[in-house]
């Protein structure tokens, strides 16, 4: 009688097993999980140091302890100098608020900020005047006459020649440090043999969580080739350098002008294999301000004109495109396989394609918290499997918006 009612024939099988398949192996084609090794003790997280311990072998501890020597009492390694680069423009406030933290940083050795100011910008002229006594703040102009290149990487471009010492650390003023330790923790990573230091940048709470959660699913691509091969973007404002590599290998010459870019030019130019570290401690964050929709839209169209002419932009798409075609295809296959089981009437096939649906939303969203937790972003479980299929959606609209677009409004040269 059972055989009437559960249709199980070579067809059936053959569905089940691919459904199971596809559910049990593509979750784990996902950014978050590929995270490289030492990503996790980078970030301070205390159960992963804990299950690090527990995988010791027994007598580790004493052997450290009795090996005769005392790590408290090793030099640390001095700081270098460094001159942080401000380019505000027409964001006075954010100015205001965020310009103590940077020049009350906890730092042993010297550094100075640069703030390089657009003539006739009142607003943030009249907050740098309410700041003139300090001694750490330097003040430089943008000439009005600059023409046919980008007004931002020119004022970069002034500030780090204006600068004094040799590390240059760029950020944003809408960006601030989470603590007083920010620029030391950065520069413990500068050593001889680098030329680049590549922080962590968070949005704010006051963000929308959908926007939160695509920086982190952005940074976990980037992160990883900044581990594992060569890095090739920066998709946050905190950026660490040396001044002799920029001013010896021209800059930004060669793109100057594409509007906007600044950071991730630098990185896609300058970063290679060996000469580049990245921080990941929290006490290395910066936090970013909310962006506008407008700010959010344009981050999106520009950095579509700016992946045009950078090097290696293939081979960063290529797992994220296998990816999204990896887990779109696995929930495609559930779907139709669900429909033709019940047009069919083969309920063993209905019941795989429910266990396939299950198995793959709990594998991915427990992969997907793990990550959220070590960054400290607190997104609904529930959000997560909308968040992370709507990703390459809202990237297509970007892209036909993009190539609707006048292209001149990518680039400071006009008709």
């Amino acid at each position: 009688m059972m055989t009437e009612y559960i249709n199980i024939d070579l067809i059936t099988l053959i569905l089940s097993a691919i459904l199971l398949v596809f559910a049990l192996t593509t979750p784990f084609l996902n950014g978050f999980f590929r995270r490289p090794k030492g990503v996790t003790a980078a970030l301070g997280n205390d159960e992963a140091d804990e299950a690090e311990k527990a995988d010791e072998p027994d007598g580790a501890e004493e052997s450290e302890e009795s090996d005769g020597s005392d790590k408290s009492e090793e030099p640390e390694k001095p700081l270098p100098p460094v001159s942080i680069i401000l380019t505000p423009h027409e964001n006075g406030r954010e100015l205001e608020e965020n310009l103590p933290l940077y020049l009350d940083q906890d730092y042993p050795s010297d550094y100075e900020v640069v703030v390089v100011v657009w003539k006739g910008d009142a607003e943030t002229e009249d907050v740098l005047k309410r700041f003139a006594d300090q001694p750490r703040l330097y003040t430089t102009y943008i000439p009005d006459s600059s023409r046919y290149m980008s007004r931002k990487k020119l004022a970069i471009t002034l500030g780090i020649k204006a600068a004094k010492h040799e590390w240059i650390m760029m950020t944003d003023a809408e960006c601030r440090p989470n603590t007083r330790k920010w620029l030391a923790t950065m520069a413990a990573m500068c050593s001889d043999d680098k030329q680049m230091v590549i922080g962590y940048t968070a949005y704010d709470d006051e963000t929308p969580a959908y926007r939160r959660f695509e920086r982190l699913h952005t940074a976990h691509y980037l992160i990883r080739e900044d581990l594992c091969s060569t890095p090739y973007r920066h998709n946050g404002s905190n950026l660490l350098f040396r001044k002799s590599m920029f001013i010896e290998q021209d800059g930004y010459r060669g793109n100057l002008k594409y509007i906007r870019g600044e950071y991730d030019f630098l990185v896609n130019k300058y970063a290679n294999r060996t000469n580049t570290a990245l921080q990941l401690a929290p006490d290395s964050w910066l936090t970013e301000q909310a962006p506008t929709e407008k700010q959010w839209r344009n981050k999106h169209l520009f950095y579509m004109e700016s992946r045009q002419h950078m090097m290696r932009t293939w081979r960063h798409r290529l797992p994220f495109n296998i990816d999204q075609c990896a887990m779109h295809l696995n929930y495609v296959l559930i779907i139709a396989a669900a429909a033709y089981s019940i047009v069919t009437q083969r309920w063993l096939l209905t019941a795989d394609a429910a266990i396939a649906l299950v198995l793959t939303v709990m594998l991915r969203l427990s992969i997907c918290k793990k990550s959220l937790r070590l960054y400290r972003e607190d997104i609904s479980s529930w959000s997560i499997i909308p968040y992370e299929l709507g990703i390459v959606w809202h990237q297509l609209g970007y892209m036909l918006k993009y190539r609707k677009a006048d292209k001149y409004d990518f680039i400071s040269h006009k008709i």
